[in-house]
């Protein structure tokens, strides 16, 4: 193809994509019933999508079902994706280190497929230098797990919800377990999980929440105080789990473990707790919020209010879905021949 044809091709790709930038946006989520959280993220981006106008088909069934269909792009959201739709870009959601990296924090061979990345992890460099080896552009775009948005409700102070966690150190190690047995006996905690712990007494399990996107949100507002726990992976990389955002959208008051990132960002709307010690210790912090929340009602809830204001301001789903949008006009402007069918439909 000389230059002139070139240039023409060219300008053809840019108009038809920039004509269709006013059409439906049709996004793709590809997940598994196998992966919980995942596919709870997956609903809240669902709901977010379409709150902005557009649509979006979410299979639970690892992509299979997004074949036949024509989409602008598709969101991955699993570690081994054996179905990347062959006519739009496809782009793979990073909420963590685990069975995406090699041992040298690079992209391992499958994940390095990808048009683009949506990143919850930091180590961004060492990535885009694993890219740039195998020639390929590093496309990314920060992103959290976090939730569509919510108005701030001022709620009642019932209960200190905790959730049961299923992996990782919370899960394993002594001291939380210790820590269980005591706010199962605490009187102020209800738990709740896909399986029951046993440490919690019946009286106490409020049983599984279905992960569909909203019924979290429910359950949090029901009671009004959550304790977000995270992984010792998620300190140690300074990542947020959902459950920040969660509470913040809900707008519960906040006890916290002092994550880096729910330090930076949330600051001062958040009662904090230092895990690193004994879960006697650890129980005992949590015992003396407790009590400064409800004979300081209204202090505590002018946290929550910051809290909701921090997520509302930075942090809602629908944000990070455009700035994903913006992403793809960058993907689509750097493919040069496209089939109309990977341009915005």
């Amino acid at each position: 193809m000389n230059q002139t044809k070139f240039s023409k091709a060219l300008l053809i790709v840019l108009a038809l994509f920039t004509a269709n930038l006013h059409a439906t946006i049709q996004v793709g989520l590809s997940t598994s019933s196998r992966y919980v959280g995942d596919r709870e993220v997956a609903w809240r981006i669902k709901i977010a999508g379409e709150k902005l106008g557009w649509n979006v088909y979410l299979d639970e069934n690892k992509g299979a079902q997004l074949q036949d269909r024509k989409l602008d792009w598709v969101i991955c959201m699993l570690p081994n994706n054996h179905h990347f739709h062959v006519s739009c870009p496809n782009y793979l959601m990073v909420f963590h280190p685990f069975k995406y990296l090699d041992s040298e924090r690079k992209f391992n061979t499958r994940s390095s497929k990808y048009d683009g990345y949506l990143l919850t992890i930091n180590d961004r460099e060492t990535l885009k230098v694993g890219l740039q080896k195998k020639n390929k552009e590093f496309n990314h775009v920060r992103f959290y797990p976090t939730i569509y948005h919510i108005p701030y409700k001022k709620l009642p102070l019932n209960n200190l919800v905790v959730m049961i966690p299923v992996w990782g150190n919370r899960l394993t190690d002594p001291k939380f377990t210790n820590l269980y047995q005591l706010l199962n006996q605490s009187g102020f905690a209800k738990f709740y999980g896909v399986k029951k712990n046993k440490n919690v007494d019946p009286e106490n399990y409020m049983g599984s929440i279905p992960f569909d996107g909203v019924s979290v949100i429910t359950a949090l507002q029901q009671h009004g105080i959550v304790l977000v726990f995270h992984s010792e992976i998620h300190n140690q990389e300074s990542i947020p789990s959902a459950r920040i955002f969660e509470a913040a959208a809900a707008s519960a008051v906040i006890i916290s473990d002092e994550n880096p990132f729910v330090k930076k960002y949330f600051g001062d709307s958040v009662f904090y707790i230092d895990t690193t010690q004994s879960g006697e210790n650890i129980f005992n912090q949590i015992k003396e919020h407790i009590a400064t929340i409800f004979n300081d009602p209204e202090r505590a809830m002018n946290k929550a209010k910051q809290a909701h204001e921090i997520f509302e301001k930075k942090f809602t789903m629908e944000k990070q879905l455009l700035n994903l949008l913006e992403m793809h006009k960058k993907v689509i402007k750097g493919k040069v021949g496209l089939k109309k069918t990977m341009l915005v439909q």
